[in-house]
């Protein structure tokens, strides 16, 4: 028979009180299995309702999933649906990332393939552009094309891309010229062991001379100054070093090839400089046997002969020479005179202290850099010219002498004073020679129309192996300038557009490029010429430190 049990069950806070009465144990025992049975049931309870909400919420979420799926497709097949009526071509994509593939090394999204074949397709494997330039020599800067860096040298390149070592620098004041000449031309060149000759032209106001003075002070290096009146140095046209020849023939004969100009040429150049006009056939017999007698004056006594041997020898002709060329001396003495006036009036003014005596002794090539600090010379007049064209051709006599070349870059700023008038055809016999003596001219110019188009220069420029052009403003100007070098249709437009520190490069007779200069923060600090221009001095600052140096002074 069943019987109901009706014993009230106990909670959890009766449990003391059934222990209290003593019960018996198996009613004890069935008091608990209900307690625990009670806990299970809510625990199942509340994790049916937990199921039954995460389910609805997967339930939204995948609903919400397969709204976005959908909506992702319609815009898709709305979008062929428009390239189809337009007849545009599909755009390529991948509309999610596949998670499975990346692991296994894939790339997405990924393109289709196309339909195509290889020879086809050659097209699409564009070639890399190579630098313009080997790497051999010394860094330039970069191509302004492709970013290669330019690495050149006029001496290492000699024979392969350049058949002249002669490098011109072409373009408007203020375009990094003379940033290029002293970085690539002096200092890196120095690294090398090279030996550097510079002749400076640019006043600097702030440091009271060239510009060039600075950078040879950095590197231990007093420059030679030349001053008119004296007290600066003097160099002389009839220096033993420069080669006596007293019957040289013209700068186009087949000597010229093969010796630099010597002492009748530039005794010549300048007398025809001092008489602003060329010597007539008498005046050049006349000023050359005064040449020979002002040389054979001096044998013996120890010293050399100078231009006022010269000038002695013009206003009193040797006898037994006028006799041995089957003159008199009353001839020889008519035909000088002109030349002897004008001569006596040029070493007493315009080139007073600076050719009317013996080479001072600190003109030498001791060191790998000598700068000459022409600086002081006037614009105007036949001194800049003519100690310009001087310095150039004892150089030149001087490596011809030397037992072994070394390679020799004279660097000239502001060179048109060196390519017009009689001192032209003495420059242009020099660098002529240059390969003969290993030496590299390296001549600056604002503007071709600075040369005048019947001078000597005009071929000299043609011969330079390394052309640097900078921006030329002037329309005009850059057009001679592709006119002359031969450049490429639109070369001139190129060259009005160049920005400053970049310039039209030509190698030889490689295509023309873009170069831009690079220099470090130590040339940059060298080759300042700018802080003039910079200067934040006032009128009372300038006034209170000239007080203060005169009060140290007193």
């Amino acid at each position: 028979m069943n019987t109901t049990d009706t014993t009230p069950q106990p909670d959890a806070g009766t449990t003391a009180e059934v222990r209290r009465f003593s019960l018996p144990w198996a009613i004890a025992r069935k008091s608990r299995r209900s307690i625990r049975a009670a806990a299970r049931a809510e625990t199942q309870a509340g994790q049916n309702r937990a199921a039954h909400v995460t389910a609805e919420g997967l339930e939204r979420a995948k609903n919400g999933k397969a709204a976005k799926k959908r909506a992702r497709k319609e815009a898709a097949a709305t979008e062929r649906a428009e390239l189809d009526a337009s007849n545009t071509p599909l755009r390529w994509h991948h509309e999610r990332a596949w998670k499975f593939a990346s692991t296994l090394g894939y790339y997405d999204p990924a393109a289709p393939g196309i339909l195509s074949s290889t020879r086809q397709m050659e097209f699409a494997h564009m070639a890399i552009a190579s630098p313009p330039t080997s790497h051999r020599g010394l860094l330039f800067g970069v191509d302004a094309g492709s970013g290669w860096m330019i690495v050149h040298d006029v001496f290492s390149s000699y024979g392969e891309t350049l058949e002249s070592p002669n490098v011109c620098y072409i373009g408007d004041l203020g375009q990094g010229k003379s940033s290029a000449m002293k970085t690539w031309g002096v200092l890196r060149q120095l690294i090398l062991g090279r030996r550097i000759v510079v002749i400076d032209k640019k006043y600097q106001l702030d440091i009271r001379a060239g510009e060039y003075t600075p950078l040879a002070r950095a590197l231990g290096v007093t420059p030679v100054k030349f001053r008119i009146g004296g007290g600066g140095s003097r160099i002389n046209i009839l220096d033993p070093r420069i080669a006596a020849r007293l019957d040289e023939e013209d700068h186009d004969s087949e000597t010229a090839a093969e010796t630099p100009a010597g002492q009748s040429m530039l005794l010549r150049a300048v007398t025809e400089e001092a008489l602003e006009r060329r010597l007539t056939p008498k005046e050049g017999k006349a000023v050359r046997m005064a040449h020979r007698q002002a040389l054979a004056s001096v044998r013996g006594t120890g010293r050399d002969a100078d231009i006022r041997d010269v000038l002695a020898a013009l206003y009193a002709p040797d006898a037994s020479a006028a006799a041995d060329a089957n003159l008199t001396v009353e001839q020889l003495k008519e035909w000088g005179l002109d030349p002897a006036f004008e001569l006596e009036r040029m070493i007493e003014d315009d080139l007073a202290g600076l050719i009317d005596g013996p080479t001072s002794p600190d003109i030498e090539l001791s060191g790998g850099l000598t700068v000459f600090d022409v600086s002081l010379l006037p614009e105007d007049g036949p001194a800049l010219p003519l100690v310009m064209t001087i310095i150039n051709t004892w150089l030149a006599n001087t490596l011809y002498r030397q037992k072994t070349p070394v390679p020799t870059a004279l660097l000239i700023e502001e060179a048109w004073h060196t390519v017009q008038g009689s001192v032209a055809k003495v420059t242009r016999r020099n660098t002529k020679l240059s390969r003969a003596l290993s030496l590299s001219c390296q001549f600056a110019f604002h503007h071709i129309s600075d040369i005048p188009q019947d001078s000597p220069a005009i071929a000299m420029l043609k011969e330079c192996g390394t052309v640097f052009l900078y921006k030329q403003g002037k329309r005009e100007d850059a057009v001679a300038c592709a006119r002359l070098f031969n450049l490429p249709p639109g070369s001139a437009d190129d060259i009005g557009k160049l920005q400053k520190a970049t310039c039209l490069m030509k190698i030889g007779s490689l295509d023309p490029f873009v170069a831009i200069h690079l220099r470090s923060p130590l040339e940059v600090a060298l080759t300042d010429t700018d802080k003039a221009m910079k200067s934040a001095a006032t009128l009372d600052l300038v006034q209170a430190l000239t007080e203060r140096e005169e009060e140290n002074v007193a």
